[in-house]
């Protein structure tokens, strides 16, 4: 959104505000540059309420499909096109109603989505609504974010949401070269050069993404006491081993802007916390990263607030190490590094920079280490990480100084910079200093070099003067190096990067910036190399950045004029003379590389038209084209024509082949022609008449099928001379009338294809709506220098009060030249086509190809055609329907077909013509295609194929905008001509407001034509021929998106089709269509529409259509699931929305409109409605579940049929209403399918229905410190301490009572460790628990009473472990959580019945030497370990000891395939483990697993013992702090049996990383004291003496072989024989140590990994 306080003033006055009758909030003011902009009030206020009246009643009438989802979407149009133009009021109102919208309970995922979007739309410019006029409760959106993210129907996929998109294949480096400086895809140009990175602005398209957004945009709105709040909510559930709650961590929530008066109720009460935790937990798990950025935020929301003088010494060490440096001391690297993001590392260096200068002290010598890493010899993992903290301090600092110095952010609420702690101009100074080194260092890299210079613009337009004159001697010596191409490409790119700030050094003391612009521009032109096209497109790029702020005038006179210029002015104007040869200099360049590219006739009965060009030619024309356009727009008059005389002498004496060179020139012509269409016309169209009519005077010439190339050369040149502006063109209308009269009988297609083209381009020149010009400067460019002189303003922007942009829309005149084309040439195309229906005269294919042409060459006028004045088709029932959005775009005038609407008249034409081609079934694929395109322009009102989307032009414009440093200056005061943004790009912006005003319209429904017209479409999208059903399909999906729910037309006409398909080439192009319909449109295709009508007819009807064995169908079939992953979340079944949602709705309307009576009658039944709908849509839930049952069960079905019904209904599970028990029923008994995909799909489904059908346990809220007996201290110091005892493991604890069993025990593992919440919720006793082990099976629901009959049924299990125990993938097979958790739930809900058999047969799997048996018997003694925590205490421990059981002998006959299960298994067994009842599987794991003094030192029995103490690692990572003594227990076994020293080194490994587990968990807060965990401190001391001989007198670690060493330290050795190992063990150990610093083993196992 541009920034202009001035003109925002300006153009609200007092008279517009009482107009208006409210005073805009933000409106967007390029609607003001609009040439309508007059009209736009009226449309805006009409609109808005539009949208306020029918949102509130779409919300009380609480009717969420389709009322809500369309009005919010017409209020986030709203938006998009006028900005937050309403009043405060209506702002606040619409804040606190999409704020309950997100809150409604049991929301769809897709629906949160897009209201935290709209939230996020309005509050994004925060500093409209102080936070004394708007509060919000955090606690609600908290609750929802763990709703979300943190339950286990997420984490086992039932609750299923959409991810961000999947970056696909990136372009190549040609097609992002083809989009270069385009006026589309700018940002995949611009990314070449390192400009187009992803901008803040960009609203997220996750669900996460968009909810972490919401509650950044919240945050400044919660009360002012939320802060201890949060604390009190999130500090009990920090652990140093993981951080467990959504989003990784909840710090986002934490106010870090709250104003410096509220800094004890703010951040003093948590920064020194976690401050500490930092230090004392450095690793990444406990969420260090978080802490960076809530650091980083909170110095740049609120300078000042913190001294972090003291502070920057460790956080510059951390940066450091972050960085990933390879650096080592003594070859031993540190490898435990934080992934801190370089946005919020520069972020917090930026802002807490103040004069003291320690910061910048630490800031000097941190970048003085990694300089050297920046060079282009130094190349690694690191360089991104560097240059891109390059990059972002640059850019972050700028942003200070602008912060701190520009009026919009003086005036805001939000926090301002003490004046003690502001940046001074010295600061500045030493700042660009310090980063720019270690840049220059970088400026030759050879990947990211632009990110350097992006580094470098920001530093230059801080102090030019420093920055600039360097670069400038590097960029000399760059181009003079014959042997480094690459320097000089790098060089250009890098001064490129800093052309605004060397033009406007005279702002910031650096006026010579000007006196090199020529100098460098006439020395790159050499750079213009045909063999070269890298070097082309970058030298291009350097004269387009020049081109974009400087005019070529030549001011050399200027001294007769000007008396008061500057010695460097006087430079700069005498430069100026050499302009003009610098611009016919670089058009014979290009010439050259155009007369170069010229296709050459491999052979001589070869044809132009049989020739297609390649990728490097559309690339070099492309970029040719905008590099031109870019010079000649900025070209005085004088020049401009010596350029035009050139061209037209170059164009005109020669003749070129037309796909490649004769594609350039025309292309160059209409550049031409579009900067000044009456000197161009005057020197181009005359003559090309004249040729082209003498060309075609006889017969024989409009009947060559094989035209000579004279004559198809001067048509490709009059298709693009036309391209003009419209007015001047209508004065040759006659000289090219007879032209075309002519042109238009050419026989030959592809001389008819450029004929049509020049009737087309007519037509668009005539109605087109755009900017005349785009210039730099709105001042006359012929009178200058005489009245004003252009050096003064070569890089300067343009305020938007003096743009004075001159639009081209249609008038009278133009209109009535569209309407005499249309009666010349269409009326007679329509009687003969009508003739042809009617069989009074036939028409052969190539005669009816011509007329599609024609017609289609006349819808090019499009604006002059309004769309059909019909009244909309409801396709779906709603009580608040939705009604045209009123537009305007200035066009006061039409064409029209004999005074009727072109479209609807056309419409009629097209139905009857495509009904006679099909009915007649004809072959003719070329004139179907061609009626689509005609069909295509009828329809489709806006631009569908002429460039992307408008989401990709507005990251294309910010990537220009960054690309130019739109904003240039360093701010400070009112805006200036030099401080403000380009005029090209105001008119870039201006230009797309334009479009996106066309883009985002949309209608209240499908018209009757436009109805006809997507029948028509669905018709040929089911073509027998492939080109034509594709062809069909890109405006048929166009249809499907613009109009609201028309897929709902299809749906009957689809589902009819699969239930008729018969044999035959015919039926399978229409099966294979009708399946492309149902995968698209991409954003939401139809098979995936979150509507269980729909999806309740056309899932049941694409299964049962008959098989085809043909392999595309299947592909087809195949990319279902597919489609369905991505688009397909979870939908509801029931809603309701909530009552102070519909408080909040009825703020916007108004007394009358609430007591309409109509209104009243409805809103009273608004309840009853709302279930009505309810229960109709859990009707069709239910009746599509039953059907896709009973596809699944037919005796009949097709495996690949049946694997696609079985995974659609793992993409239904509802959490709303529970799988039916027919769907049970096959859910388990397909577990015993032949089929693997089914049965691997059946226990993720077996999973979900016993989710639904689990039984609740009760539970019940205490206060820990009660429980633990222990008072709550007035001082709490994290870590161990008395009141966690109770939940700590203990040797000597062991509950032999059922009383004591029933005592509270932590269930949430990671809570306690830092702190206690004020309460834990615990089990209930026993006596209140409800679980129900031991019921009949007739007192079962029927679905659970199946699922219990399955897994009782011995011949069942038979099969199931068949199955189970079947390898799958040789080397992929894994431990499977999913089936693990299935066990564990049935054997929670159904107890030892079921279990008993498992548990048998997994006992005898454990025993054998087979991979699958024994992941098998892991996966059952895991879910049997975690299964009976609420059962029971006899019960319980029974059937862990049987667990147990199964432990012992699978880690007895364990082989290296399954030791990883077996680590697993401990891991997922122990995770959620209570060590303090499980004492006793926790003593026998330690008995099994640790060693004891007598253990066997065989090769077999040491790989067992590396498994077990592998599996006893993992366990101890999983039980964290809560097993302290079991860590010490377990060390206390190692150094008994003396495994340091075991003769086996992957023995001896594996005790290391087990002492990592162990010392793991000594983890001391300040204050704290740790008489629980292991000491290393303790441990170290003990070991050094044993490991003295490895070190020198220096206390260096010397190398030696195991003799010599052996031989030294023997007396040692002998010496410690008494109170250690023996000599020969310890010599063992030296050398294992020896060989372990020799060479680190990449294969030793790791000390956790993640399931």
């Amino acid at each position: 959104m541009l920034q202009d306080d001035e003109f925002e003033l300006m153009v609200t006055t007092e008279e517009r505000v009482k107009r208006l009758g409210f005073r805009p909030q933000k409106e967007i003011l390029t609607n003001h540059l609009l040439p309508y902009a007059e009209e736009l009030d009226e449309e805006s206020n009409k609109f808005l309420a539009q949208v306020k009246i029918n949102l509130a009643k779409a919300v009380m009438l609480r009717e969420m499909k389709p009322a809500c989802g369309v009005w919010t979407s017409r209020l986030m149009k709203y938006i998009r096109i006028y900005g937050l133009k309403f009043s405060k009021e209506d702002h606040l109102a619409f804040i606190k109603l999409a704020y309950e919208l997100v809150l409604i309970p049991d929301l769809e995922p897709c629906k949160i989505h897009k209201f935290c979007t709209l939230f996020i739309m309005l509050t994004k410019k925060r500093h409209l609504i102080p936070p004394e006029e708007l509060t919000l409760s955090w606690r609600p959106l908290f609750e929802l974010g763990k709703a979300l993210f943190d339950t286990n129907s997420t984490q086992i996929g039932m609750f299923h949401y959409l991810t961000p998109k999947r970056s696909g294949n990136k372009a190549s480096m040609l097609d992002m070269v083809r989009k270069f400086l385009s006026g589309y895809g700018l940002d995949d140009a611009l990314e070449l050069f390192g400009l187009a990175s992803p901008t803040e602005d960009e609203l997220p398209t996750s669900l996460e993404a968009s909810y972490t957004s919401m509650v950044k945009c919240a945050r400044p709105y919660f009360d002012v006491g939320a802060t201890k709040e949060m604390l009190d909510e999130f500090l009990p559930y920090i652990s140093p081993w993981s951080m467990s709650t959504h989003m990784n961590t909840p710090l986002v929530f934490l106010p870090i802007g709250l104003n410096p008066r509220y800094a004890s109720q703010g951040h003093e009460l948590w920064f020194d916390k976690l401050n500490t935790l930092w230090d004392t937990c450095s690793n990444a798990q406990c969420g260090v990263t978080d802490i960076m950025v809530l650091f980083a935020n909170l110095a740049k929301r609120n300078p000042g607030a913190v001294d972090w003088s003291p502070h920057a010494p460790k956080m510059f060490m951390r940066f450091l190490h972050a960085l990933n440096l390879p650096v080592s001391y003594k070859d031993m690297h540190h490898n435990k590094h934080n992934n801190l993001d370089m946005k919020y590392v520069a972020s917090w260096i930026v802002w807490t920079i103040n004069p003291d200068g320690v910061v910048l002290k630490h800031l000097k010598s941190f970048l003085a280490g990694v300089e050297s890493y920046l060079h282009s010899a130094n190349a690694g993992r690191w360089s991104y990480k560097l240059r891109d903290l390059l990059k972002k301090l640059a850019r972050e600092f700028l942003n200070r100084v602008r912060r701190e110095s520009e009026k919009r952010y003086l005036d805001s609420w939000e926090n301002k910079t003490p004046d003690a702690y502001k940046l001074r101009e010295e600061d500045i100074t030493e700042f660009v200093q310090l980063v720019l080194e270690p840049t220059y260092q970088a400026v030759y890299t050879r990947s990211g070099v632009l990110d350097v210079s992006v580094a470098l613009q920001n530093l230059a337009t801080l102090r030019p003067a420093i920055v600039i004159p360097p670069l400038l001697e590097k960029f000399k010596t760059a181009l003079t190096s014959l042997t480094e191409p690459h320097r000089v490409t790098a060089a250009m790119s890098a001064v490129s990067a800093v052309v605004r700030p060397m033009l406007r050094g005279a702002d910031a003391g650096y006026p010579e910036g000007q006196t090199h612009v020529v100098p460098i521009l006439m020395a790159v032109l050499p750079g213009l190399d045909p063999n070269d096209i890298k070097k082309t497109i970058v030298t291009l790029h350097l004269i387009l950045m020049f081109s974009s702020m400087i005019s070529y005038i030549d001011c050399s006179s200027a001294h007769e004029h000007w008396t008061d210029l500057t010695e460097e002015e006087l430079l700069t104007c005498e430069s100026t003379a050499q302009l003009e040869d610098f611009v016919l200099v670089f058009l014979d360049k290009l010439l050259t590389i155009i007369e170069s590219s010229t296709m050459e006739l491999p052979r001589l009965d070869t044809k132009d038209s049989d020739l297609v060009r390649s990728k490097t030619d559309a690339v070099m024309e492309t970029a040719i084209s905008s590099a031109v356009q870019s010079v000649l727009m900025q070209c005085s008059p004088k020049i401009f024509k010596e350029a035009l005389r050139k061209f037209k002498a170059f164009a005109t004496e020669s003749t070129y082949e037309t796909n490649v060179s004769g594609s350039m020139i025309g292309v160059l012509l209409k550049v031409f022609a579009r900067i000044d269409a009456e000197s161009t016309l005057a020197a181009f169209l005359p003559q090309l008449s004249e040729e082209l009519l003498e060309l075609m005077s006889t017969e024989e010439a409009l009947r060559d099928e094989n035209p000579p190339r004279d004559l198809v050369y001067r048509l490709v040149l009059f298709m693009q001379v036309v391209c003009c502006d419209g007015t001047v063109l209508i004065k040759y209308i006659p000289q090219i009338l007879p032209v075309l009269d002519k042109a238009l009988k050419l026989h030959s297609n592809y001389a008819l294809t450029r004929a049509s083209d020049c009737l087309s381009n007519i037509f668009n020149s005539l109605a087109y709506i755009d900017l005349k010009e785009g210039k730099c400067s709105p001042k006359d460019y012929g009178s200058a220098p005489e009245k004003w002189l252009p050096i003064r303003e070569w890089g300067s922007g343009c305020l938007m009060k003096d743009v004075n942009f001159k639009w081209h829309v249609p008038c009278k005149e133009e209109a009535d030249c569209a309407q005499m084309l249309v009666d010349r040439y269409l009326k007679p195309e329509i009687n003969r086509i009508k003739q042809w229906l009617n069989d009074e005269r036939p028409m052969c294919r190539e005669r009816r190809l011509r007329s599609f042409h024609i017609i289609n060459s006349v819808l090019s006028c499009s604006t002059l055609l309004p769309p059909p004045n019909e009244e909309p088709i409801p396709l779906l029932e709603s009580h608040v329907p939705a009604t045209n959005m009123p537009y305007s775009n200035g066009v006061k005038h039409t064409v029209t077909l004999d005074g009727m609407n072109l479209r609807v008249a056309l419409t009629r034409l097209l139905l009857d013509v495509q009904s006679r081609m099909l009915a007649e079934k004809t072959d003719d694929t070329r004139g179907l295609e061609m009626l689509l395109q005609v069909w295509e322009r009828v329809i489709v009102i806006k631009n569908l194929r002429n460039g992307p989307g408008l989401e990709t032009r507005m990251r294309s414009y910010g990537a220009l905008e960054r690309a130019l440093e739109g904003r240039g200056g360093l701010g400070g005061g009112p805006v200036k001509p030099g401080g403000a943004r380009l005029r090209m790009l105001l008119a870039d912006a201006a230009r797309l407001q334009e479009e996106a005003r066309l883009d985002l319209v949309c209608d209240s429904g499908i018209t009757p034509s436009a109805l006809d017209g997507l029948n028509a479409l669905y018709e040929l999208s089911i073509n027998t021929y492939s080109s034509v059903r594709i062809a069909a399909q890109v405006p048929l999906y166009w249809m499907l998106s613009h109009y609201a729910y028309s897929y709902r037309v299809l749906v009957p006409k689809l589902v009819e089709l699969f239930s008729s398909i018969g044999e035959g080439d015919e039926w399978h192009a229409k099966h294979k269509g009708a399946l492309c319909i149902l995968l698209g449109p991409k954003t939401g295709p139809i098979i995936a529409k979150q509507d269980w009508e729909v999806v309740r007819a056309l899932w049941p009807a694409m299964l049962k259509a008959p098989v085809s064995e043909k392999p595309s169908i299947h592909r087809l079939e195949q990319a279902f699931s597919d489609s369905l992953h991505r688009h397909f979340p979870a939908t509801n079944t029931r809603l309701t929305i909530t009552d102070t949602c519909v408080e909040s709705a009825k703020l916007l309307m108004t007394e009358e409109q609430f007591n309409d009576p109509e209104f009243q009658n409805i809103f009273s039944k608004a309840k009853e409605i709302e279930e009505a709908l309810s229960n109709h849509a859990e009707k069709q839930y239910l009746e599509l579940i039953d059907e896709l049952v009973g596809i699944a069960e037919s005796s009949n079905v097709q495996w690949r049929r049946l694997e696609l019904a079985m995974q659609m209904l793992t993409f239904c599970p509802s959490l709303q209403t529970p799988y039916p028990p027919s769907a049970v029923r096959l859910f388990v008994k397909s577990l015993v399918h032949e089929d693997i995909i089914v049965r691997r799909i059946a226990g993720r489904l077996t999973l979900y229905a016993i989710k639904q059908r689990k039984s609740k346990v009760k539970k019940i809220k205490v206060d820990p410190y009660e429980v633990a007996g222990v008072p709550k201290p007035e001082n709490h110091i994290p870590g161990y301490r008395k009141d966690l005892e109770w939940a700590l493991w203990s040797p000597e604890r062991e509950l032999t009572t059922d009383e004591d069993w029933d005592k509270p025990w932590l269930r949430n593992v990671s809570c306690g460790f830092y702190a206690w919440p004020k309460y834990i919720e615990v089990a209930a006793p026993q006596k209140e628990q409800n679980l129900a082990l031991d019921r009949n099976p007739e007192d079962m629901e029927e679905g659970e009473r199946y699922l219990f009959e399955f897994f009782a049924d011995e011949q069942n299990i038979n099969k199931l472990l068949n199955f189970l125990t079947v390898e799958e993938k040789k080397g992929k097979d894994k431990f499977n959580v999913m089936r693990c958790t299935m066990f564990r739930m049935i054997f929670a809900n159904f107890g030892e019945r079921v279990c008993a058999k498992l548990m048998e047969h997994a006992l005898a799997c454990a025993g054998k030497p087979d991979e699958t048996m024994q992941r098998f018997a892991a996966e059952i003694a895991s879910a049997a370990l975690r299964a009976p925590r609420d059962w029971p205490r006899e019960r319980a421990l029974a059937l862990q000891r049987d667990a147990m059981k199964i432990v012992v002998v699978g880690l007895t006959a364990v082989i290296p395939d399954s030791t990883e299960d077996w680590s697993t298994c401990m891991i997922n067994a122990v995770e959620k483990m209570d060590p303090t009842r499980n004492t006793e599987v926790l003593k026998s794991l330690l008995q099994l697993c640790a060693p004891s003094l007598g253990d066997s030192t065989d090769q077999e029995t040491s790989f067992v013992a590396c498994a077990r103490i592998y599996a006893l690692q993992d366990a101890i990572n999983a039980l964290a702090w809560r097993a302290p003594a079991y860590a010490a227990e377990l060390l206390k076994r190692l150094e008994a049996a003396n495994f340091m020293q075991h003769p086996y080194q992957n023995v001896r490994e594996n005790v290391g990383v087990a002492f990592m587990a162990i010392f793991n968990t000594d983890v001391v807060f300040p204050g704290g004291d740790n008489k629980y965990a292991p000491k290393l401190e303790d441990f170290l001391d003990s070991i050094k003496p044993k490991i003295a001989a490895l070190y020198d007198e220096h206390g260096d670690i010397v190398i030696k072989s195991a003799a010599a060493m052996a031989e030294q330290c023997s007396s040692a050795c002998a010496q410690q024989a008494s109170h250690g190992p023996q000599s020969s063990a310890l010599v063992r150990q030296l050398q294992g140590l020896v060989e372990a610093h020799r060479g680190p083993h990449d294969d030793r196992p790791q000390v956790s990994r993640t399931i």
